[in-house]
Formats: structure tokens, C-alpha cells, sequence
């Protein structure tokens, strides 16, 4: 992955968090379930899988992994080596 995709990725991964922890927040907040700050259509993850064209089979692995992100189980550092790793081997 070249410099300019890995910054990109980087920048979508810290707004996808962004984006849940905020959303969590406003559910809290609001004792509902149903707080969207992005159309229910768009799914930027699954959108950046399919632009790093990452295997349908893989998407899992790596939902898992954003999910270890998320709840600060792991660094960004370390989702991004994974993700870089795991896309250099599916190429």
C-alpha cells in the first residue's frame, strides 16, 4: 500500500470511530437506539474494503479487528499493520 492510501485509510478508520463513539454517546443520551449520523445507506466501512480490494471472505476478519479498534482493545497503529499486512497478502 503506498503512503497516500495508507493516510487515507488511517483518516477513514479514526472518523469511522470517531463517528461510533459519538453516535454512542447521543444514544445514551437520548435512551434510544436508533441515533444515525450517516445515511443508513452508506457503509463506509464496507466501502473502504471494496476500494483496498480486500476479499469478500476477509471482511469479517477485519470487521472484527475495527470492532478491537473501537472499543480500544487495539491501537490504530496496530489496525493499521494488520490491515496493510492482510491487503499486501491478498494482492
Amino acid at each position: 500500500m503506498d503512503q497516500q492510501k495508507k493516510q487515507l485509510v488511517f483518516i477513514i478508520l479514526k472518523m469511522l470511530k470517531d463517528i461510533y463513539e459519538k453516535t454512542q454517546k447521543l444514544e445514551i443520551m437520548f435512551q434510544s437506539r436508533s441515533i444515525h449520523l450517516i445515511s443508513r445507506h452508506f457503509d463506509p466501512f464496507n466501502d473502504l474494503m471494496e476500494a483496498l480490494q480486500v476479499p469478500k471472505e476477509k471482511n469479517t476478519y477485519f470487521l472484527e479487528l475495527m470492532k478491537l479498534y473501537i472499543e480500544d482493545e487495539m491501537t490504530l497503529d496496530e489496525i493499521m499493520l494488520e490491515i496493510e499486512q492482510q491487503v499486501g497478502n491478498s494482492n
